[in-house]
């Protein structure tokens, strides 16, 4: 096994997940893994691109208030510019589809540790959430060239036990954490480099023609 399965390891989707269609070719990065109480992961390489578009700012924004705001501040402020960065080209780039469970529920991953207080971290320099209150001020690095901050519907979960059997019967490759994937500024090439990083059988993996009639 390429790498343990904890907290911050990549599920790199095999091609035997090629006939899920939510997790074909996807990386998962683990945010919570614990042998009692399951797996929880978030889909890093689907964004959602033009299809932010199917959703309001308003529906947005009530996504945005399932975060925590641990300070109890008011956040109409933060709405505000919130909603004006909902409204630029940007925003595909920053939201992605974070898998089939709790699609009605917003996660986000920063590496804004110095700024976003409270946030939970998954490796060093990774973390998940934090005090939704100091985002405003981080509009404009979240636009940065380097990705800082992104923002996912949903999550991937997984109850006790059922990871480790999907793992062994092939349908995970487990991969090192690697923030600088994470947040990589191309995610349609992520799952190959994925693959490729790790050596070996795996980069011929990579190299599959996603439709398996082309050679």
């Amino acid at each position: 096994m390429p790498a343990p399965l904890e907290t911050g390891t990549l599920l790199v989707a095999s091609p035997d997940l090629s006939e899920d269609p939510n997790f074909n070719r996807t990386v998962v990065v683990v945010t919570h893994y614990s042998e009692e109480d399951g797996t929880m992961g978030l889909v890093l390489n689907r964004p959602l691109g033009e299809q932010v578009e199917l959703y309001s700012a308003d529906e947005l924004l009530r996504l945005v208030d399932t975060i925590p705001n641990t300070t109890g501040t008011d956040t109409s402020e933060i709405e505000k510019e919130l909603s004006e960065e909902i409204k630029s080209s940007a925003l595909g780039r920053m939201f992605y589809q974070g898998g089939p469970v709790h699609q009605n529920t917003l996660f986000f991953l920063h590496r804004l540790d110095a700024i976003i207080k409270g946030g939970i971290e998954i490796v060093d320099g990774l973390y998940l959430g934090g005090d939704l209150d100091t985002l405003r001020a981080e509009a404009e690095v979240a636009k940065a060239d380097q990705p800082l901050l992104r923002f996912y519907l949903g999550c991937a979960g997984w109850n006790k036990g059922q990871l480790e059997s999907e793992i062994g019967y092939g349908a995970w490759i487990l991969a090192p954490s690697d923030p600088d994937l994470i947040f990589a500024s191309t995610p349609e090439t992520i799952w190959r480099e994925a693959l490729y990083a790790l050596g070996g059988k795996y980069r011929s993996i990579s190299v599959l023609p996603e439709d398996p009639a082309v050679n």
